[in-house]
């Protein structure tokens, strides 16, 4: 086992500053979803407006309810709109 004060004072700020950089570039990568907003516009069809894209959900009425009930999903953004996901057969 290797003892924390038996490693060189450059390794350690090394390590030290891999650990910030690291963190501070997840920080910045991932979407923060707390400010998402959701519409529930029918039964089978929700919005979900977030960080400038808004995904349109429409769902599937399923008896089973192992399977998967998502029908499509759609990214919308002010320049276009890309199907994500469609219902596989």
């Amino acid at each position: 086992m290797i003892r924390f004060n038996k490693i060189p004072l450059f390794s350690k700020l090394f390590l030290l500053i891999s650990i910030f950089t690291v963190s501070s570039f997840a920080n910045a990568t991932f979407a923060n979803m707390k400010n998402c907003e959701k519409l529930q516009l029918s039964k089978y069809t929700t919005l979900v407006s977030c960080h400038q894209v808004d995904y349109l959900i429409e769902y599937k009425y399923n008896d089973d309810e192992e399977k998967d009930n998502i029908k499509k999903i759609t990214a919308i953004t002010v320049k276009d709109q890309k199907i994500i996901r469609t219902e596989s057969k």
